[in-house]
């Protein structure tokens, strides 16, 4: 998740690109703009995508319909705004490797982020997947997830890459495949039966033990602590 910061330009791009429903936020009403991206946040949390009604959405800020319709025009823009609030919310790791920060630190930062985020912020992981679902039958979506997930996709293999430079990471590893098998694995923690963050805390910390055991070249010292 901390190559969400790598969006920024992304980000820009894509919005252009869904010009029908860039919502009208400069100026002195973009504070209002948030509150409703807030609630329509809470909302999806609260009751899903399918429970995402921009009339109770209005209610919750304490504005009416038209003016909800004025900071944005359509449904699909309001998610839009959803979806750019989080994308700010996952920008920052919230566990900063120490210094130095070599390949296997930043790899293993991005394992403790994901941990710190189920304990402090679970609301996040509950609003991308039902992002991800609605993506699968809904194109405007998925093309907002994609550009997240290109960011995501692209810090992995740098941080992949970096390791093989360092002598560090095998120095046969497919980065790209790694990856998405990294971002696969981790994706699939939203789609559990039930959501307890003691079993998703432990099942993260040994995606990242197993992950470390694949990428590591046998003469790292770091491969005999990843083991234990």
């Amino acid at each position: 998740m901390a190559g969400v910061k790598r969006l920024k330009a992304a980000e820009s791009s894509d919005a252009r690109s869904i010009g029908s429903v860039e919502p009208n936020r400069t100026g002195p009403t973009n504070e209002r703009a948030s509150e409703v991206v807030r609630a329509a946040y809470a909302l999806i949390v609260e009751k899903g995508m399918e429970g995402l009604r921009t009339r109770e959405v209005a209610v919750r800020v304490g504005i009416n319909s038209a003016t909800l319709h004025y900071y944005f025009p359509t449904k699909e823009a309001l998610i839009q705004g959803v979806v750019e609030y989080l994308m700010r919310e996952l920008r920052n790791n919230r566990a900063k490797p120490v210094a130095p920060r070599s390949a296997l630190d930043l790899l293993r930062a991005e394992f403790s982020d994901i941990r710190v985020r189920l304990r402090e912020s679970p609301d996040q992981l509950i609003v991308l997947t039902e992002l991800a679902v609605r993506g699968w039958r809904d194109p405007v979506i998925a093309g907002m997830l994609k550009c997240l997930d290109e960011g995501w996709r692209g810090h992995l293999v740098s941080v992949l890459n970096a390791g093989i430079k360092e002598g560090v990471f095998r120095s046969d590893l497919d980065t790209k495949a790694t990856a998405e098998l990294m971002m696969s694995q981790l994706r699939g923690l939203g789609f559990q039966g039930s959501f307890e963050p003691g079993r998703l805390d432990e099942t993260v910390r040994n995606l990242a033990l197993q992950t470390e055991l694949w990428v590591l070249s046998r003469s790292t010292p770091g491969r005999k602590r990843a083991a234990r």
